[in-house]
């Protein structure tokens, strides 16, 4: 999906790219809701942003085709530059298709080096607003959805440096492009594996591309209090790993985690060798 920011007076941008998670989470680069913070403004907490008198809205666009713009109700800061996003539906082009959730299955550690790895974003967004004789607004999006394919590099497992990417995160040697962060990077058994963090543009036309990808593991430690159903106490704050424990989520590498990031919670442990 597009990550869209509205402003006043019919101003629309795109941001940044985000995928569903689960249910009516999503997921983007943290950096891209701090870019729309910086623009427009929204209370934010140390581990939280509340959008509720602004807009963030993410456009979604399915066969057929059909329409269906998201509202960001909040967002929660993970210890990355991930962001998970607490969605309703605001709007729809066809309310007589129903919403079919699917999730992606998490890899919440890198794939090893060496191994290929596919990312996918949106470029090039460009959003027009016309106004009819009566009043209408027409929203014209175009841009181009861009899939990036290359080998996994070097890996880092706390951050790469004190100053830009300080975080768990990976080499990926392959080109994102601007406006493909937060876009889901997936391995080669098509496990969600990372997020589009950042891309490295060379003077150098021939030199290799070199991009990076956030890790997912940080994302887990996050507390949140996005509702889970009938079966769970509702308005209580908790770990996003509950998500996955609970089976609301599927991840594969739970095994390889540090149980001192999860206090209170039993992680299955590595099989003896």
């Amino acid at each position: 999906m597009r990550v869209v920011a509205e402003l006043p007076n019919w101003e629309f941008h795109v941001i940044g790219t985000a995928t569903f998670l689960t249910g009516n989470l999503a997921i983007t680069a943290k950096h891209v809701l701090e870019y729309a913070i910086r623009t427009f403004g929204a209370k934010r907490t140390a581990d939280r942003i509340e959008v509720g008198g602004h807009s963030i809205r993410l456009y979604q666009v399915l066969p057929g085709p059909v329409y269906r713009i998201w509202n960001v109700i909040q967002a929660w800061i993970c210890p990355s530059d991930i962001a998970i996003l607490h969605l309703n539906l605001d709007s729809v082009s066809d309310s007589q298709i129903p919403v079919v959730w699917r999730g992606p299955l998490l890899r919440v550690m890198p794939p090893p080096s060496g191994q290929k790895v596919l990312a996918f974003g949106f470029r090039e967004s460009k959003i027009q607003v016309t106004e009819s004789a009566d009043g209408t607004h027409h929203i014209e999006l175009n841009d181009i959805g861009t899939t990036s394919i290359g080998k996994v590099g070097e890996i880092f497992p706390v951050r790469r440096d004190a100053s830009s990417l300080t975080f768990p995160c990976f080499e990926v040697h392959a080109r994102f492009a601007h406006g493909m962060s937060g876009g889901l990077v997936i391995d080669e058994n098509g496990a969600l594996c990372g997020l589009v963090c950042s891309g490295i543009n060379f003077a150098d036309p021939g030199a290799l591309p070199l991009s990076y990808a956030a890790s997912l593991w940080p994302m887990l430690t996050t507390n949140i209090s996005a509702d889970r159903g009938d079966a769970y106490p509702r308005g209580v704050i908790y770990p996003a790993i509950d998500l996955v424990l609970n089976k609301i989520i599927h991840a594969t590498g739970l095994e390889y985690l540090d149980p001192a990031f999860f206090p209170g919670r039993t992680l299955p442990r590595p099989a003896e060798e």
